[in-house]
């Protein structure tokens, strides 16, 4: 905007200090042009506030839910105690495929799918945001399978 003056507190006429947020508004579109597909974001996973996401595959039967739940929370700790920047989306009321393209969206780099055959093997699918490559990973070498799949997270 142009010819914008205020009055000063002694009275005479003053002109505003002004900025634009198009600089920065216009950068942010060029990240999501450059760091993006027809999905949505693919963030690096150094600069991803969140590098690791965990969906839960729910099941009918509570008490298999239950362990699901259990490991959820163990690969949680885990992870976090490796310094990796991980997110257990534990809400109910959203259906697997739902929470895929949620992530997938907001570019977390590596998505961990728990479901019931997986507690029984101590296993999760890991799959990766960038290629899209999926992997049956061992919970034994979870953090460094995640390291190496997703060019250092860890």
């Amino acid at each position: 905007m142009f010819k914008i003056e205020y009055e000063d507190k002694q009275g005479k006429k003053a002109i505003p200090w002004q900025n634009s947020w198009g600089l920065t508004t216009r950068t942010i579109g060029v990240m999501v042009m450059v760091h993006g597909d027809d999905k949505g974001l693919v963030l690096p996973p150094r600069i991803a506030p969140v590098q690791v996401v965990i969906v839960l595959i729910p099941y009918r039967d509570p008490e298999v839910t239950a362990r699901q739940n259990v490991m959820c929370a163990e690969i949680e700790a885990t992870l976090k105690a490796a310094g990796v920047r991980v997110k257990w989306d534990d809400r109910e009321n959203y259906n697997p495929g739902w929470k895929y393209n949620f992530w997938e969206l907001k570019g977390v780099p590596m998505r961990l799918e728990v479901g019931p055959k997986d507690v029984e093997k101590r296993q999760v699918r890991a799959v990766r945001r960038d290629t899209g490559e999926k992997e049956d990973v061992p919970v034994a070498v979870l953090v460094q399978k995640v390291s190496r799949l997703g060019s250092g997270l860890g």
